[in-house]
C-alpha cells in the first residue's frame, strides 16, 4: 500500500491515498495527486489504461500536469483546460482515465471526469455515510479521444468527504466507507476491503474541515 507524498495543501483539508499496482506488477498505473491551490487545491485520480510500465508513465505525466497548476486561486482554475493540456501530452502514450476536482476553502467544488475514476461526495447520516452528490464521468480517454466537457459544481459541509476510486476497486465501495476514520485510513482501508485482484488499485478521500480562521 501506498500513500500521498506528503504534499502541502491547504489547512481547510486533510487528505489520503492509498494504492497498489496489480499482483505481479511492480508499478502501478493508478496515481493520485493533490495540488496546494493559493485557497483549496487541485486533487485528481487518474489511472493509465491496462497496467505496467506503460501505464504507469502515463499516469506519471498526467500527475506532473497536475502539480504544475499548485499556487493558483481555485476558482481560476479551468478545468476543461487542464483536461485538453493533459490530452495534448499524453499523445502517443496509452492514455489515461483522470477525474478532477478544484476544492475551494468557502467549500465550493468544481469538478469533472473522463473515464471510470468515480468520484463521490460523502456525508455522514448517523453511524452511515450517504453519497451526496457523484461527479459526471465523460466517455473517453484522456490523450486518445477527449469528448465535450462540462464542469459540474458542489458546494461542501465541514465534514463531507470527497472519494476518488479507479476501476480496480470495487463500484460498491462506497457501501464501505467508514467517515469516522481520518482520510489516510479510510483510503487504506477501502483498498484491502475493495480491491480487485485483477487491476492496480487506488482509493483517494479528501475531508472538508472548513476554514479554520
Amino acid at each position: 500500500m501506498t500513500g500521498p507524498e506528503a504534499p502541502t495543501t491547504a489547512p481547510c483539508l486533510v487528505w489520503g491515498a492509498a494504492g497498489r499496482p496489480m499482483p505481479g506488477e511492480t508499478e502501478n498505473g493508478d496515481q493520485a495527486v493533490i495540488a496546494g491551490l493559493d485557497d483549496g487545491a487541485l486533487v485528481a485520480v487518474v489511472d493509465g489504461l491496462g497496467h505496467g510500465p506503460e501505464a504507469a508513465l502515463a499516469a506519471e505525466r498526467a500527475r506532473a500536469l497536475v502539480e504544475a497548476h499548485a499556487g493558483v486561486p481555485s476558482g481560476a482554475v479551468d478545468l476543461d483546460a487542464v483536461m485538453s493540456a493533459a490530452h495534448d501530452r499524453l499523445a502517443r502514450t496509452r492514455g489515461v482515465a483522470m477525474t478532477i476536482a478544484a476544492i475551494g476553502c468557502a467549500g465550493r467544488m468544481h469538478w469533472l471526469g473522463v473515464g471510470n475514476v468515480e468520484a463521490h461526495v460523502l456525508r455522514a447520516d448517523g453511524p452511515r455515510a450517504r453519497r451526496l452528490a457523484s461527479a459526471v464521468l465523460y466517455g473517453g480517454v484522456v490523450g486518445y479521444r477527449l469528448p465535450r466537457l462540462r464542469v459540474s459544481t458542489v458546494q461542501l459541509d465541514p465534514g463531507d468527504v470527497v472519494v476518488l476510486a479507479t476501476d480496480g476497486i470495487d463500484v460498491d465501495f462506497t457501501d464501505h466507507a467508514v467517515l469516522a476514520d481520518e482520510p489516510q485510513r479510510l483510503a487504506e482501508r477501502l483498498l484491502q476491503r475493495c480491491a480487485r485482484p485483477n487491476d492496480d488499485a487506488l482509493v483517494a478521500a479528501v475531508r472538508y474541515v472548513g476554514r479554520t480562521t
